[in-house]
């Protein structure tokens, strides 16, 4: 099942998140190399969302990766939704 992960930025994310970048982009890659995450990336002009697309079997997985964020840990992050998507057109398991 997909679902995405919404996450909505504090102001200044762009700048704020520099010395936390690397470790935040090694704990999307594990998810990635695991093949839970299916692509990811911040919204442009303005970058006050980023968005993930999981396909996993529940939300479990998608709750262990926001506590393990350090982004989410270092306050990056002012909030966050997690929604089953529906794929009606493209890759379908």
């Amino acid at each position: 099942m997909y679902f995405i992960l919404t996450y909505y930025t504090v102001d200044d994310y762009t700048e704020l998140r520099l010395p936390y970048r690397e470790d935040h982009l090694n704990h999307v890659k594990a998810y990635y190399q695991k093949g839970m995450i299916v692509m990811a990336g911040a919204l442009d002009a303005p970058a006050d969302k980023a968005v993930i697309i999981f396909n996993c079997p529940d939300e479990a997985p998608i709750r262990e990766f926001v506590n393990g964020d350090p982004y989410v840990q270092n306050q990056l992050i002012s909030s966050y939704d997690i929604r089953p998507w529906n794929v009606v057109i493209g890759h379908r398991e």
